[in-house]
């Protein structure tokens, strides 16, 4: 007997994985063999097999379906997400040029007038 399925809205239990239902009908889309043919192949019933094309048909994803445009819209966020990363970059190498020109202007005002400016990591307060 098969354990309670709590929470579980009923419903069959898969019996097959989706990858036999994909691979019986993509044999017999293929053109080259009939369903009682698929069938023997995968060791299923002729209905089963006539069940998993008429289900693969149902899902198969089509040309001109959304999936392709859903596609397409993640190009343009690639796009997107490429100009952020660089305008990051160049945000980041200005910030890095200006920490270099801020420290290169300390260490000349040390220099000049001969005072510690930068506090060392080693002085106690």
């Amino acid at each position: 007997m098969e354990a309670p399925r709590k929470g579980s809205k009923g419903g069959r239990v898969a019996i097959y994985d989706e990858s036999l239902k994909i691979a019986v009908a993509r044999d017999y889309q293929g053109g080259i063999l009939s369903i009682s043919q698929v069938a023997k192949k995968h060791r299923i019933g002729k209905v089963t097999a006539y069940h998993f094309v008429r289900w693969y048909k149902k899902f198969e994803v089509h040309p001109d379906s959304g999936a392709e445009r859903e596609f397409q819209d993640q190009g343009q966020d690639m796009n997107s997400l490429t100009k952020q990363l660089l305008a990051s970059d160049q945000k980041l190498a200005y910030a890095e040029m200006r920490i270099t020109a801020l420290e290169l202007l300390l260490k000349n005002a040390e220099t000049e007038m001969g005072v510690d400016i930068l506090k060392k990591s080693g002085t106690k307060r």
